[in-house]
């Protein structure tokens, strides 16, 4: 994952209401799995054990934000339990090819969740977060900087 896809899921969380934490949680999880099939078709092997560790920690994330009182979190922690189950045996056996159906079991997932998100109105979770803007600059290069300017 590039410092810029951090700076922005960070920007996303500062702002997202409970529902919008769990869908950035989904795609950072994804963009793990993503990241730790390149790197095994790199065969760089410790980086995909990085990545998938990364994305098993979402999936942890995710099991602790369930709320029991609700029959769907059962069922939902069957299925992260099931998705980290296959992301540890792809960590030992280095074979990526085990991700397709855990990769689609978060995708469609995800599309769940962004679909409840559009109907969730609550309020940001960081509510004492201050607004972020962006903008370009130009440096004595000619290149361009991205300053974050919180107000």
């Amino acid at each position: 994952m590039t410092p810029e896809l951090k700076q922005e899921y960070t920007r996303r969380i500062t702002s997202a209401n409970r529902t919008g934490i769990i869908v950035i949680t989904y795609e950072i999880a994804l963009g793990y799995l993503e990241d730790s099939k390149e790197a095994a078709k790199n065969n760089n092997r410790e980086e995909c054990r990085i990545q998938l560790k990364n994305a098993s920690r979402c999936l942890e994330h995710l099991l602790a934000a369930l709320n029991y009182d609700y029959v769907i979190s059962v069922n939902l922690m069957r299925i992260y339990n099931y998705v980290l189950e296959c992301i540890r045996k792809v960590s030992y056996s280095m074979d990526v090819s085990g991700l397709e159906e855990p990769e689609s079991i978060l995708r469609r997932l995800l599309a769940s969740f962004e679909e409840v998100a559009k109907t969730d109105n609550s309020p940001p979770m960081m509510s004492g977060a201050d607004e972020v803007y962006d903008g370009l600059t130009y440096n004595a290069k000619g290149r361009t900087n991205l300053n974050t300017v919180k107000r």
